[in-house]
């Protein structure tokens, strides 16, 4: 066979996973589908977004607990749970639920995000979608990157090996609490619990 006729058949085989319905889409855990081309139609749920999101490691994996004193997995949900138990009261579901598109986009690190705009593009968009599929606005964005600022500084020292290096968040003081990370079904079992929480109490 030619080297031209094996790239055609690898090239198909590629385009074999990725559904289209209208764009391209994935399969949600809840049988529906995801149209990157068509965010505003998605019938996403709640599980997906919590079990997504727990199932996303913060950092790209590389958490080091310093309190365990070994590699921990630390989820995109767990951080998102925490975030919205410190900010103000008004802002806590907008909080749970500001890495929403992180849920189907996956959590790319800020330093190649920020190598990568149509990226950022495609996600900011999927976030918008089902921000509004949930009935949710970023009402003060200001505050809440200011807490999630709090947050990474809060997570840089519990659970990154940072030896103390420079970075842009060098004056932010982290929170007070420690965090020991949760397994991946507690982290989608606690944000479950705190979206119903602030559900109940926004209604």
């Amino acid at each position: 066979m030619s080297v031209a006729h094996d790239e055609q058949l690898i090239e198909a085989m590629r385009a074999s996973v990725i559904r289209k319905a209208i764009g391209p889409t994935i399969l949600l855990g809840s049988g529906t589908y995801f149209d990157f081309e068509d965010p505003e139609s998605s019938q996403i749920t709640i599980e997906d977004i919590a079990y997504g999101l727990a199932f996303e490691g913060r950092c790209a994996g590389q958490c080091y607990s310093r309190i365990l004193e070994r590699r921990v997995f630390y989820s995109v949900a767990e951080h998102c749970v925490r975030m919205s138990r410190v900010v103000r009261p008004d802002l806590a579901l907008e909080a749970l639920l500001h890495e929403v598109g992180e849920a189907v986009c996956g959590d790319m690190t800020a330093p190649l995000k920020s190598l990568n705009p149509s990226f950022k593009a495609i996600e900011k968009r999927c976030e918008a979608a089902i921000l509004d599929r949930f009935g949710v606005r970023i009402t003060d964005p200001v505050e809440l990157k200011r807490a999630d600022v709090r947050m990474l500084a809060t997570e840089r020292r519990d659970l990154l090996l940072w030896r103390g290096e420079r970075w842009s968040i060098a004056d932010i003081e982290p929170y007070e609490f420690e965090i020991v990370p949760w397994s991946p079904d507690v982290a989608a079992e606690q944000f479950l619990c705190r979206y119903r929480e602030l559900s109940e109490v926004t209604a």
